[in-house]
């Protein structure tokens, strides 16, 4: 029988490691709003191109997401059961292959940025301001892969206050940076849409700076050392892979999906990519809390089952997965008052504005959907080892249902943008359903450690 948990202690632990990344999480939503303020103030055009040129950005994001996730799997029974040698080269391991996958992404994104972005637009003006802006910011995907692996990986060990600091130092220089080189400030050249792409570059050179010098200088915890980069652990290296390797597929599927679901819409209107690039944004930061919440559960589940307390990861799943449905409803609520007053911050046809305002309000039933999904995946479903699960449960769902159904309702049938949005995103009711059933179910909890 489960239980719901009361103890105050559960909680404080729990408050521990969500909070910082919902504030991380906060400084990211604050950087992307704040870039899309300041480059829509431009104009709709340098809207839409910044919007289509972050696509690139957002599936390495996610397979590097992928890449740390699914060693997070590991580390977190591991930090359970107190073995930190076994932590660093699992580490080791992640570093290696983000590596050779931020070298070669930057590679792809600046040798070909016209053929990428031509995937996601048709307006061949937007299209000039998109690859003028994915031909600096693609020097960064470097930098960030490195961090944002490093990062993940040592919540599981519960170390979550430097990226907080990490994020603060780039989130200021980023919005000091914008405002400078985009409208010419401060003595700073007036560059427009590269402005931005070159704060946001500079901006990951400083939170890779301030990471690495707390990984090598202050860090006592973990002790991680270069060498690990280059111990190759075969037995450790099997683990990873046949636990990490679905989680991987899972993210970089779910990527690129929404990649693909995005150059839908792009061959759809500009009007509707802006609407949609705005709704993202409120969505992110509804949901800060939300994805706070489900990486700790991953966590929190793990530690526990390295522990051997099963019961234990079971009643923290059930409870985590009651508090989901919360935050979804109170996210959901949020984004519906706040579809009108957030319209109106951009500067914006009467067309594209209430086109955002109808998307934001299908956004805000999506949402409580997707907080029960990624709670029940990203924490409970990796935490207790199930992968696999999670990948078909993805592939299904998204690939065999929405992607489908959006692209038939859109050059097939040419319904409505805003009903081509909603069959775009019924995977997330989908996947919470099945998940959620899963999550209950004894056999899904399993110590995959050595």
């Amino acid at each position: 029988m489960r239980k719901f948990i009361t103890d105050k202690g559960f909680y404080t632990s729990l408050i521990a490691i969500a909070l910082p990344i919902a504030l991380q999480n906060l400084i990211s939503f604050g950087v992307s709003v704040t870039d899309t303020i300041m480059v829509g103030m431009m104009g709709e055009i340098q809207l839409s191109a910044c919007s289509q040129a972050n696509q690139p950005q957002f599936i390495f994001a996610l397979l590097t997401f992928g890449l740390a996730s699914g060693g997070t799997v590991l580390a977190s029974q591991y930090w359970g059961k107190g073995n930190v040698e076994a932590i660093r080269h699992v580490i080791g391991i992640i570093l290696r292959t983000a590596i050779i996958a931020s070298i070669l992404f930057s590679a792809l994104v600046l040798i070909f940025p016209r053929p990428i972005m031509n995937l996601y637009l048709k307006d061949a003006v937007v299209i000039d301001e998109a690859v003028k802006y994915l031909q600096i910011v693609g020097w960064g995907y470097f930098f960030f892969g490195i961090t944002s692996s490093f990062t993940i990986i040592i919540r599981s060990m519960e170390i979550v206050k430097v990226s907080l600091a990490a994020s603060c130092a780039s989130f200021v220089a980023n919005v000091v940076l914008d405002y400078a080189l985009i409208f010419g400030k401060f003595g700073a050249p007036q560059m427009g849409i590269r402005g931005a792409a070159l704060a946001t570059l500079i901006s990951r050179i400083i939170e890779f700076s301030i990471v690495a010098f707390f990984a090598f200088f202050i860090d006592k915890k973990l002790m991680f050392r270069i060498k690990y980069i280059f111990i190759r652990d075969k037995n450790l290296f099997k683990d990873y892979v046949k636990y990490s390797l679905p989680v991987l597929c899972n993210e970089f599927a779910w990527g690129l999906g929404i990649s693909i679901q995005a150059a839908i819409l792009g061959n759809l209107s500009s009007e509707i990519v802006s609407a949609n690039s705005i709704s993202g944004v409120l969505n992110q930061l509804a949901t800060i809390g939300i994805f706070g919440v489900a990486n700790a559960t991953c966590v929190v589940v793990g530690k526990k089952i390295g522990e051997g307390d099963m019961d234990g990861a079971r009643n923290a799943s059930f409870t985590l997965m009651i508090w989901s449905i919360i935050l979804g409803i109170g996210a959901g609520i949020f984004i519906f008052l706040l579809r009108k007053p957030f319209a109106g911050i951009y500067n914006l046809s009467d067309e594209t504005r209430i086109l955002a305002e109808n998307l934001l309000i299908i956004t805000s039933v999506v949402v409580f959907f997707a907080s029960v999904s990624s709670t029940s995946i990203v924490g409970v479903l990796r935490g207790a080892g199930d992968t696999k699960f999670a990948l078909r449960l993805e592939l299904i769902s998204l690939w065999l249902v929405a992607i489908p159904l959006g692209a038939v309702s859109a050059f097939v049938l040419h319904f409505h943008p805003l009903l081509v949005c909603a069959f775009l995103k019924i995977d997330e009711p989908i996947k919470s359903v099945i998940a959620t059933i899963r999550t209950l179910k004894p056999e899904t909890y399993k110590n995959v450690t050595r």
